[in-house]
């Protein structure tokens, strides 16, 4: 591997990375196969929901500079 290839960032995942996502002003840089897992995850949630947006997503650190990536629940508005 050449010093120049970046590491998935997601949890766990030793993959060579492909995508580099913006998000929340971090760069996130995530092999093919995590990245493709996290547009099902948001497409399932936009189903559900009526919408999703990656403002609806939540980053986690993990040890060692990885991420995990959570999809935050709709609030209940009270009143």
């Amino acid at each position: 591997m050449s010093s120049n290839t970046h590491l998935c960032m997601w949890e766990g995942c030793g993959n060579a990375s492909e995508v580099i996502l913006d998000l929340q002003g971090r760069q996130l840089v995530l092999c093919r196969e995590h990245f493709s897992q996290l547009v099902r995850r948001m497409a399932r949630v936009a189903e559900a929901r009526g919408r999703v947006s990656l403002s609806s997503l939540k980053i986690e650190k993990a040890k060692g500079g990885k991420v995990r990536l959570l999809i935050r629940r709709k609030r209940l508005k009270r009143g």
